[in-house]
């Protein structure tokens, strides 16, 4: 049986998908899935360099307010982001905080909003590998608070609740989203509980914050689903995927003075 207490034996080695070593990265890494999201990140940050790209892994290591900050993509669904933050872990990360997209599951969930949920349901094709069904998932205190707080100094109303890791986008039965609609599951993505239980077993911290694109609730409330998403880079969503940036490194530069980093 695994101990995920122990080393793995590929500590500060080069890494073979993200293509890092002991150095390149900071001690908190941001991790979107979004290998477009990457550029806005590191258009925030100062004294900048491009560290590698592979496979559409792509790192930047550079400042926020002095303080260190790494940035990697890392594709859709668990599997594919969770080789990502395994090797992160690898090479330093200490921190790793996933800015992403959402869909809306409730009725009062819109587009443009952004949510920051406090556990996940795990459906996310990773996860399972790693530990039971009844093991939670669930981001580290220290990061969501950080990411509360911050939302809240810049005056950025944000949606709490679980959110569903899901494994199957194009999934046309209505109840599959409607199942968890009525559980008051607030939003879906494709990566965050993977992130969390990986995050939890490796002894490092994990949040997500993620900007809702579409409301697959109101879209799965007839016989057939509605799997369109209005432009992705309508000004509605650019401005608030803007502010999920800034709250994520205000949030981090208050973990940083802290010293919960």
């Amino acid at each position: 049986m695994e101990d995920y207490r122990e080393p793995v034996g590929l500590e500060g080695k080069f890494q073979y998908h993200i293509e890092c070593r002991a150095g390149d990265i900071a001690p908190v890494v941001i991790v979107p899935g979004d290998q477009g999201r990457v550029e806005k990140i590191v258009s925030r940050l100062s004294n900048t360099r491009k560290i590698a790209e592979n496979r559409g892994l792509i790192t930047y290591t550079g400042e926020f307010m002095g303080k260190p900050v790494s940035v990697t993509s890392t594709g859709m669904g668990g599997p594919s982001a969770s080789i990502a933050y395994e090797e992160l872990i690898n090479v330093g990360a200490r921190v790793l905080i996933r800015i992403g997209s959402v869909a809306g599951l409730q009725e009062y969930v819109n587009e443009g909003d952004i949510v920051v949920p406090y556990g996940c349901v795990r459906d996310d094709g990773a996860s399972n590998y790693y530990v039971p069904e009844n093991f939670p998932a669930v981001p580290s205190p220290d990061v969501y608070s950080s990411l509360t707080a911050s939302a809240r100094t810049l005056g950025r109303k944000i949606v709490t609740g679980i959110n569903w890791t899901h494994s199957c986008f194009y999934k046309r039965d209505p109840e599959y989203f409607q199942s968890w609609s009525r559980r008051r599951v607030v939003s879906l993505e494709m990566e965050a509980s993977a992130l969390f239980v990986i995050s939890y077993l490796r002894g490092v911290k994990a949040g997500f914050i993620g900007v809702c694109y579409a409301n697959r609730y109101r879209q799965s409330a007839g016989s057939k689903v509605d799997l369109s998403v209005k432009n992705p880079r309508r000004d509605q969503i650019e401005d608030s995927v803007k502010d999920a940036i800034e709250i994520t490194l205000t949030a981090i530069e208050k973990m940083y003075s802290e010293d919960l980093v």
